[in-house]
């Protein structure tokens, strides 16, 4: 329901805005053709202006007041008199710098007069005009209120996607939380009947071992429900030693891969450098890549290799397969909830992972390199 009301949301606010946006080109424009129209009424009134007084020596005091009054209506409109033969006769609204020479003063006009209007007011007189100010303005309006809109409505569309991914995120951790709320109590009784059975089977080396295998198992559970309730809550990061990590990681998975797969650790991290991680969340992260390596090579022989290195301000760990590899386009989706390419599965891990090594260690994850057929590496970056 909250998909369906945001993307009706989304879509409504984007015909709104469209029309508001159209409307207003429509009407904006129109305002302006009123006014160009006016300002070319302007501009030959002018020109018959110029025309009629100008040849006359005597001019009343009426004749002075009507003139003024056409000046002033064209006080923003640049335009140019010139006679049949295009000569420049008059001017009105032309800025100039001062003291400018005659001949570049000739040069600027005739560059005006090509981009200007031109209207026939005689046989002998032509005027050309340009528009004022006012009008330019109003004719790049629109697109300013376009750019307006459009900033407004992606801002209201970021908004809707941010929300949606922090009620995302949300359930998310809420899910993790109650799953391991949901585990803890079976296991806090678990190992209460392992300390049963330790007490009853400790001098039969036999069961001892079976109930040492469960006890591990237990342990292991109890370590995945601690990881689930971290979920959602800033881990404690603590200096550790890379190559310990993910030796152990590469130790469990070790023994869950079978005989026809190979896993190599090759670690060129020194000793002394230490890396600011959550021990719990880091090895699930990398069990998380070793099980998709796993499942990479459906069930055919392969290898998959660990290589650790180390840069001045940086840890760099390369998880690599020669499994079925993936298309160039799903690089970035395989770290989307619920994606998965598995007959089986929620398609978490990933997006966890990603969530574990981006937001609580300030590193990246990313799918470095991978071609159908031959392999796939994720590449983790850690600062030191």
């Amino acid at each position: 329901m909250f998909s369906f009301d945001k993307a009706r949301t989304r879509i409504t606010l984007a015909i709104i805005t469209l029309l508001l946006i159209g409307g207003t080109l429509l009407y904006s424009n129109y305002l302006a053709d009123q006014l160009a129209s006016k300002e070319k009424n302007a501009a030959l009134l002018w020109a018959n202006a110029i025309k009629l007084l100008g040849g006359n020596d005597s001019i009343d005091a009426y004749q002075q007041f009507v003139f003024e009054i056409i000046q002033d209506s064209v006080s923003q409109i640049p335009g140019i008199l010139t006679d049949s033969a295009g000569n420049y006769v008059s001017d009105m609204n032309l800025s100039f710098r001062e003291n400018i020479p005659e001949t570049e003063r000739q040069q600027k006009i005739a560059k005006m007069m090509q981009m200007m209007e031109v209207l026939q007011v005689s046989q002998q007189q032509k005027v050309y005009y340009g528009e004022s100010p006012v009008l330019t303005q109003l004719r790049w309006y629109p697109y300013f209120q376009v750019i307006v809109a459009s900033i407004f409505l992606g801002i209201v569309l970021l908004g809707f996607t941010v929300a949606k991914r922090n009620e995302q995120n949300k359930i998310w951790v809420g899910l993790a939380k109650e799953t391991a709320h949901q585990l803890g109590t079976p296991v806090s009784s678990l190992m209460a009947w392992m300390d049963i059975l330790r007490a009853k089977f400790e001098d039969d080396p036999e069961e001892m071992e079976m109930v040492e295998d469960m006890e591990h198992d237990i342990f292991r559970l109890n370590n995945i429900a601690e990881r689930f309730s971290k979920i959602g809550s800033k881990p404690e990061l603590k200096p550790l030693v890379m190559a310990d990590l993910l030796e152990k990681a590469a130790g469990y998975m070790r023994k869950r891969m079978g005989s026809k797969i190979s896993l190599t650790v090759d670690n060129q991290i020194r000793p002394e450098s230490m890396v600011e991680i959550n021990a719990q969340l880091f090895e699930w992260v990398i069990e998380n890549l070793l099980k998709n390596a796993l499942d990479a090579m459906e069930g055919k022989a392969g290898q998959i290799y660990i290589k650790a290195m180390e840069r001045e301000k940086e840890v760099i760990i390369d998880i690599s397969d020669t499994g079925k590899g993936m298309p160039n386009h799903l690089f970035r989706k395989v770290f989307e909830p619920g994606f998965t390419t598995k007959k089986r599965g929620w398609g978490l891990g990933l997006s966890l992972s990603k969530r574990i090594i981006e937001m609580y260690h300030e590193g990246k994850i990313f799918v470095k390199e991978a071609e159908v057929g031959k392999g796939t590496t994720f590449r983790i970056i850690l600062p030191k």
